[in-house]
């Protein structure tokens, strides 16, 4: 069997965390190959050190069948391994043909028209288009994973990496770059892919490896395993059963939304005369391609920035008008998008975070009693990890702090939960048990709107979905209402 990749015991430690303890990963030539596993189980580590970005504690890695060791990244693609990471390496002031030979311009002296030539001549290979004097800012999510290939073909890459390749895509555009995929794979490149939806998995990969806390717990040729055995594979036990939908067709609306506009940062207008009624019990999630409005939309609601038109009420109360302190005591939960930038200080104690956004509550009237108080329940409602209660927030990993921000935001009478990415960084059964949560709020009486850019996410936990498109608001009709390819149509405005 030829593998083009065979790394053999790698292990690697940061201080006290053993990130990976003696993996071997071996990806066969001319094929897809998945890697899993949840958030912290070494996924990462192990890319990076095939990339060259990290160097091994142990082990050794063949490329072909012949030893290397990769100093840097620059090494790694010497060898013809290329990777395109979560956050696209795209400059946005740049043009699309500037973006795509950055770092492997050749000489000083560029030849703008042979470059274009070549550019082109990768982009139709692959059933790309571009404008390559156009800024690449103008690049949608799908437009920029496309230049982020073609950045790969360009440098010759035969061992491409792409991590959540998919994370930002509409159903459509996952489609399509799977069909890119599989076509360099016929022409004998290797792929990996690092993916959490379990799905691609099936529908395009020859093999998948499992990691668990930086340790190898399963190889298998797909066709030779189930989804729910994969599953249960990452999770390391059973997988909690996820909620049916329920309907709130006669329950009363709390949150009407009419008419309203929002700009963007710059100036655009990122929310176009939007409509919406959330009524009580029910969660709806808001599904779309990320940067199509939903960001301002929250924003607006939220209290962050004023719209420029329209109104918007909670149980009758003109929230548009009123600050965001007072809808915070009238019931308004935020779970942020960036809980860095909008959900913790780091510095900050977790008795301290308990009351962050919140201070003003009648439970924190005594702030030394309230913390006291309610930090082991926000902590202990999604089992957050942490040494003691006064230890800073920032002593804590990704998943631990957002599962604290969540249990904070669903903690002290919540009315309308505003969630955006509510899971983020997540295993699948905490996942499964922030959604739970939002849930039974929601039975209590309160209602959620939540933001998620997987659609799969969102069709298993949501009573009801609309799409956000171009800043304008869309619903399918109710024989589709559910149907995935008839949602991800509306995500790309071809519904």
């Amino acid at each position: 069997m030829s593998f083009a990749v065979s790394m053999q015991n790698i292990s690697k430690r940061f201080g006290m965390v053993q990130a990976l303890d003696n993996v071997s990963f071996e990806v066969q030539a001319g094929t897809i190959h998945a890697l899993v596993g949840e958030n912290g189980a070494g996924k990462t580590t192990l890319i990076r050190a095939l990339y060259g970005a990290m160097m091994p504690d142990d082990g050794s890695i063949l490329i072909g069948g012949k030893t290397v060791k990769f100093r840097n990244s620059a090494d790694a693609i010497g060898h013809r391994i290329g990777m395109v990471s979560q956050h696209y390496g795209i400059i946005g002031e740049l043009t699309n043909l500037e973006n795509l030979v950055l770092g492997s311009e050749g000489s000083a002296i560029l030849n703008k028209v042979a470059m274009q030539a070549r550019a082109t001549e990768l982009a139709t290979s692959m059933g790309f288009e571009f404008d390559w004097d156009a800024e690449s800012s103008t690049l949608g999510p799908a437009g920029g994973q496309k230049l982020e290939i073609l950045k790969l073909l360009w440098r010759d890459s035969q061992i491409m990496i792409l991590d959540e390749p998919t994370a930002m895509l509409s159903p459509q555009d996952s489609e399509a770059l799977f069909v890119s995929l599989k076509q360099l794979a016929e022409k004998g490149a290797t792929v990996i892919v690092v993916t959490h939806r379990v799905a691609e998995v099936f529908q395009h990969c020859k093999r998948v490896t499992v990691l668990r806390g930086g340790i190898k717990i399963a190889d298998h040729n797909v066709d030779d395993v189930t989804p729910n055995q994969l599953a249960e594979e990452i999770v390391g036990g059973a997988v909690m059963e996820r909620p049916q939908p329920v309907s709130s067709s006669k329950s009363s609306v709390r949150l009407k939304i009419d008419q309203l506009s929002v700009r963007g940062e710059k100036g655009d207008m990122a929310v176009r005369n939007l409509n919406l009624e959330v009524k009580m019990g029910q969660l709806v999630g808001i599904a779309g391609v990320d940067g199509n409005g939903q960001r301002e939309l929250f924003h607006a609601l939220i209290g962050v920035t004023r719209p420029i038109s329209g109104t918007f009420s909670f149980d009758g109360s003109q929230w548009d008008s009123e600050s965001s302190r007072t809808r915070i005591t009238e019931g308004l939960r935020i779970i942020p998008e960036d809980r860095h930038e909008e959900g913790i200080i780091e510095d900050w104690s977790l008795l301290d975070s308990a009351a962050l956004g919140l201070q003003r509550l009648p439970a924190f009237k005594n702030l030394s009693k309230g913390t006291k108080k309610q930090a082991p329940s926000m902590a202990e409602m999604f089992d957050t990890k942490f040494g003691r209660l006064s230890d800073e927030i920032a002593s804590l990993s990704g998943g631990n702090q957002q599962r604290f921000v969540a249990g904070r935001a669903l903690s002290l009478d919540a009315q309308l939960i505003l969630a955006f990415q509510p899971a983020r960084g997540l295993d699948l059964n905490s996942t499964t048990k922030v959604y739970n949560e939002i849930r039974r709020v929601c039975q209590a009486g309160a209602c959620a709107i939540v933001v998620s850019f997987d659609l799969d996410e969102l069709l298993d936990f949501c009573d009801r979905i609309v799409v956000m498109a171009h800043g304008e608001l869309y619903e399918p009709q109710t024989e589709v209402a559910r149907d995935r390819a008839a949602i991800g149509r509306l995500m790309v405005g071809a519904g």
